[in-house]
């Protein structure tokens, strides 16, 4: 039997595939609010993985930390049988059961099986743009503010876009799992409704526990290796004052984040098979490195930090189960003057061994480790996500295609390095933090990057990557031919004829603006006759010199026409230069004055 969707239907939900042998696992509610409740036995604490989720959601509630996705499915589906399939496979990982609450002011779990769901249903084939409103609908879905203690931590939804056509959709708060464990229950879910629909025995759970999950967490923050890789932490990130940015700035992440996203093209995928070849790589090396060399470039420096998120599941067991054990590790690489392609890839290479070596050492200890005072940031740098699984998903006889909607907020900027279309086309994703950069900015970006990694990866292996151009050919064009095209026919008269005839024709316009401060012409010439007057009375004249010590000001520029008015010439001096530095310019220029602040 197949089912019609339509809006707002459910369908019935089977507890009794949850493990009827379990018992339904309860904190203690005292009839109030849910989240107000006493310790009962079934009740563990978050691990560190999830505190981290827990104080980071505090510090902003409006902006929800979900992981959302969904899977374009082309073909029939039966919508009570997907139903029942995430219901087992719920059970199994324990995520769609699991229950936070506050005691005492700290936050505790439990898998709680008395808890009902349904997956919900909704038909968008009224609207004039189905595919749009439904995207829409998600949007608004996942970036809503959420309640840890009274919402739905996980909720999932079928939308019908055409007859035969659905988007499976699932959100999930990232306290509750992480990226890879939601596509490991997504990817059991499937393998469960496929079994169910061809009447075939289930296959085999291989999941652990919640509870266990936290019990190897604390094991491990008890064992000597958890100090050995607190040591090896340590000793990669020791002198790093900050990260790196693109933005340079630092602002809240949004509930929607920015994204330009572009597949690499058939050259660029050629090149970059050609190139692990060559230099016996990996692709997601070669990622790296490029963004690496780029952000050096871009950033001028050469220390260069970037993030890399890791799985944290170091066991086949944890790569089965749900829960939230993701991490993000630093990577610190010198991208020097005289690092070639070859020695950034080797080192790239060894900075990702030695963190996948260590991943389980969380983020936060890192952050606390270093001593830096701006825990919420700028320890690490832009993430560098490299996402190769399939992205097909298996519904009987329907192959539907995974799509990612959010991984996440993203403090700054992330690289989203993916495959798509039976892993036959590579994409190159810049996921942006929209108060740090606009769309604007964030698409230039992008494509300036994805030059340079055409030119990274045709690189000689002897050549130094600082040789390498970020600059783009319309960006060279539009420097050296468009803002450079500055041929006209020009006057006759001097710079203070100029100026002198434009105060008669403007006194009262805004002359000049600088920080909050703003002048009108014939305001800006009397303080530049006043000071032309004073220069004239100690010396100034034809043939002599003035130095101008002044940042950039509205001071500077009363310097600069005074002195051309009494008839020398200015010589700029930078205050911030060395005093040595200016000494030596001073000397030789032999000012008759110079002016200051």
């Amino acid at each position: 039997m197949r089912y019609q969707l339509k809006p707002n239907m459910q369908y019935g939900v089977d507890n009794e595939s949850a493990d009827p042998n379990r018992e339904s696992g309860a904190i203690e509610f005292d009839g109030g609010p849910q989240g107000i409740a006493t310790v009962a036995s079934d009740t563990f604490p978050l691990s560190q993985a999830q505190l981290g989720m827990w104080y980071a959601q505090h510090v902003d509630p409006e902006v929800p930390i979900n992981i959302a996705q969904y899977v374009d499915v082309r073909g029939p589906l039966d919508a009570a049988l997907l139903e029942r399939a995430m219901v087992i496979g719920s059970a199994e990982i324990e995520t769609g059961y699991l229950r936070l609450a506050e005691v005492d002011g700290r936050p505790y779990q439990v898998v709680d099986f008395s808890i009902e769901d349904h997956l919900r249903l909704a038909d968008f084939r009224a609207h004039d743009d189905p595919e749009r409103a439904a995207h829409e609908w998600m949007q608004a879905e996942y970036s809503r503010p959420m309640d840890l203690l009274s919402d739905r931590l996980i909720t999932a939804a079928v939308l019908q876009i055409e007859d035969e056509r659905y988007l499976w959709y699932s959100r999930v708060h990232h306290i509750a799992l992480d990226g890879f464990g939601a596509m490991a229950y997504m990817t059991r879910t499937a393998e469960l409704y496929s079994a169910l629909l061809e009447g075939r025995e289930l296959p085999r759970a291989k999941a652990s526990t919640l509870r266990s999950i936290y019990e190897s967490e604390v094991a491990y923050r008890d064992s000597t290796r958890f100090k050995v890789d607190g040591e090896y932490w340590a000793e990669r990130i020791a002198g790093m004052e900050e990260g790196t940015s693109l933005s340079g700035r630092t602002a809240a992440p949004a509930s929607v984040n920015g994204v330009a996203s572009a597949a690499l093209s058939e050259d660029s995928a050629k090149n970059l098979a050609s190139a692990v070849a060559q230099q016996n790589s990996s692709p997601a090396a070669m990622l790296i490195a490029a963004f690496a060399g780029y952000l050096a470039q871009m950033t001028d420096t050469e220390d260069v930090v970037l993030s890399l998120p890791v799985t944290a599941r170091t066991t086949a067991l944890m790569r089965h189960s749900g829960g939230m054990l993701s991490n993000v590790v630093p990577l610190r690489l010198r991208v020097g003057t005289d690092t070639t392609v070859a020695d950034l890839l080797k080192s790239v290479q060894i900075a990702v061994s030695g963190a996948l070596r260590h991943q389980r050492y969380r983020h936060e200890d890192i952050r606390r480790d270093s001593g830096s005072g701006n825990m919420q940031r700028d320890l690490l740098g832009p993430l560098v996500n490299i996402m190769l699984f399939h992205n097909e998903v298996t519904l009987g006889a329907v192959t539907g295609q995974f799509h990612i909607l959010s991984t996440g907020t993203v403090e700054d900027l992330a690289v989203n390095f993916y495959q798509s279309v039976a892993g036959t086309r590579t994409h190159i994703d810049f996921e942006t933090n929209p108060n740090l950069y606009t769309d604007e900015q964030a698409k230039a970006h992008h494509a300036r990057f994805l030059t340079f990694f055409d030119q990274f990866l045709a690189a000689d292996p002897a050549r130094r990557v600082w040789d390498l151009t970020v600059t783009t050919e319309a960006e060279r064009t539009l420097s050296v031919s468009g803002w450079n095209a500055t041929d006209r026919v020009v006057g006759d008269g001097t710079l203070v004829s100029l100026f002198d005839a434009r105060v008669g024709l403007s006194p009262g316009a805004v002359a000049l603006s600088f920080e909050g401060e703003s002048v009108t012409y014939s305001e800006f010439d009397v303080r530049v006759n006043r000071l032309a007057r004073h220069l004239i009375s100690v010396g100034v004249g034809p043939e002599s010199l003035v130095a101008l010590a002044m940042r950039r000001s509205i001071d500077l520029l009363v310097g600069v026409y005074a002195v051309v008015k009494a008839g020398g010439a200015y010589v700029p001096v930078d205050p911030d230069q060395p005093a040595d530095r200016i000494g030596n310019i001073l000397d030789t220029a032999a000012p008759v004055c110079v002016l200051s602040t």
